[in-house]
């Protein structure tokens, strides 16, 4: 299924957002805001969300004007800003995660990007599990959490941004 939708450049308030507490109770907390802020920006172009799911299949199922499902996973890259870089998690505690185990139809990544805005870009998760075969990342990195390991495929941000599509600007 192709994603057809038009989006424009979306402004909307934002809330000054920190960057992840490397705790997993505030970090669910923010993540869940970003869900929240995506279903709403999704919601403007003809998606209703139909349920917000809590495990590793997918994140939010919406279904659009036409009736057809699709399930999105959600992701906020808040050291993009820092480093330039985008990180994808495969692995978590010593078990496979993330891309590695996502049910998703698409992956959302909200970026704060070095220039200050906040970008929304997506793929499909085929296309994004095609990145990691066909080795677009850069490098594996260790992050996360105390005690998390969690692994990441770590994308430079113009080979992420040659593989995704830009969705649109929640600052402008």
């Amino acid at each position: 299924m192709v994603f057809h939708i038009r989006f424009r450049s979306h402004l909307s308030k934002q809330r000054k957002r920190k960057m992840p507490n490397y705790d997993f109770k505030s970090d669910l907390q923010v993540a869940e805001q970003t869900e929240q802020q995506i279903a709403d920006f999704l919601y403007e172009y003809g998606w209703q969300t139909v349920e917000r799911n809590n495990d590793y299949r997918y994140d939010l199922l919406a279904v659009n004007e036409e009736g057809v499902e699709a399930t999105f996973e959600i992701k906020e890259d808040f050291t993009c800003k820092k480093t330039g870089n985008v990180g994808l998690e495969f692995e978590c505690r010593g078990k496979p995660s993330g891309i590695t185990t996502s049910k998703a139809d698409y992956y959302i990544y909200k970026l704060h990007e070095p220039d200050g805005r906040l970008s929304l870009y997506i793929n499909s998760t085929d296309e994004v599990k095609k990145m990691v075969k066909n080795e677009r990342y850069f490098r594996v990195v260790c992050g996360g959490d105390p005690g998390s390991n969690s692994m990441n495929y770590l994308f430079k941000l113009n080979t992420f941004k040659e593989c995704f599509s830009y969705l649109g600007c929640l600052n402008g």
